[in-house]
């Protein structure tokens, strides 16, 4: 009776261990995470696309996409379990972690400003912005620490004024009220007859700059390092699918963004193809640009970030397969 009784589990057992090789995506279930993002632009483009193209689902991932639109708060809810994983702009998460936040970047989404310097029609020549007031969302904020990048590369650093003006509308509303003559923004909606002009791209002065992390908790990547990996992937295959399916992309991009389909996401379509990474690996000099701006000694800029699950799946042929053929 014994035998006859053990036989049947043994068939189960390998038939279930069977099935699980052969579909790893449902051995590893579900698992349920919120994922927040924490600008409304490009940087976000590739987690939209991981949630409307059910990417994260394919990886066995059911992802709650939230919105929460300052970087601190982001970090808290990550430290207090309400988030479980985030892409944020990377100085807010490493303001954090310099002051204990045991958080960590697991990739990057660029590692290049891709913001831009728009200035009132009259304006010309950066020169001219000398005595003059530029508008910021937040101190502390991305845009704050372009903006004053932008003023040290050109030698302007105390010669304009930053004005804090609390958010995007916020700063739109100003520069088309004429309160201050330029910001640094990543694009800039204002109404007629107001005519922002764009008169330097950041990329351009060349300097690296971390922009957005994805990051989750130290506690969560030691308790579930594969969902973190499947989050990894998921993600990356997001922004291929904007390269892939520029129809579709646009799309989300319009539906997230709050932008009229067609014309209205092509600058938007453009920016999220050309300076989202591919391999979302994080750039330790693109990192090293934020610390140093921040005026402290800290620690080396990979106490901020892990690449090892990155460089894992680019030594497995992950990112390449995604493009190969394309």
């Amino acid at each position: 009776m014994g035998r006859t009784s053990s036989h049947p589990i043994s068939v189960r057992l390998i038939v279930a261990l069977t099935f699980f090789a052969l579909f790893p995506n449902i051995a590893t279930a579900q698992n349920k995470i919120r994922f927040a993002y924490s600008s409304v632009g490009p940087m976000a483009a590739g987690v939209w696309m991981a949630k409307e193209a059910k990417i994260f689902d394919k990886y066995g991932i059911q992802a709650d996409v939230v919105f929460i639109s300052s970087g601190p708060v982001v970090v808290q809810a990550l430290l207090g379990g309400d988030l479980q994983g985030a892409s944020a702009a990377s100085n807010a998460a490493i303001a954090a972690m310099m002051n204990g936040a045991p958080i960590i970047g697991f990739g990057a989404a660029a590692n290049k400003p891709y913001h831009r310097v728009f200035v009132q029609p009259e304006i010309n020549r950066v020169e001219e912005l000398r005595g003059k007031s530029m508008g910021v969302t937040r101190f502390g904020s991305i845009t704050d620490n372009l903006t004053r990048l932008f003023l040290r590369k050109s030698g302007l650093e105390n010669s304009v004024t930053v004005r804090q003006m609390g958010g995007t509308l916020e700063v739109a509303a100003a520069f088309q009220n004429k309160q201050i003559a330029a910001a640094v923004t990543s694009e800039l909606r204002v109404l007629p007859p107001s005519q922002p002009k764009m008169l330097v791209r950041l990329v351009d002065l060349g300097v690296p700059y971390s922009m957005n992390m994805l990051m989750v908790s130290k506690d969560y990547l030691k308790r579930s390092p594969d969902a973190v990996e499947r989050v990894l992937r998921a993600y990356a295959e997001g922004v291929a699918y904007i390269h892939h399916n520029k129809e579709q992309a646009s799309k989300i991009i319009s539906k997230y963004a709050r932008l009229p389909e067609g014309a209205g996401t092509g600058e938007f379509y453009r920016d999220a193809t050309t300076y989202l990474d591919r391999v979302p690996r994080t750039d330790p000099e693109a990192v090293q640009t934020i610390v140093e701006f921040m005026g402290k000694k800290g620690p080396p800029p990979e106490n901020f970030y892990d690449n090892s699950m990155v460089d894992k799946l680019a030594r497995e042929g992950f990112f390449e397969s995604l493009y190969k053929g394309r």
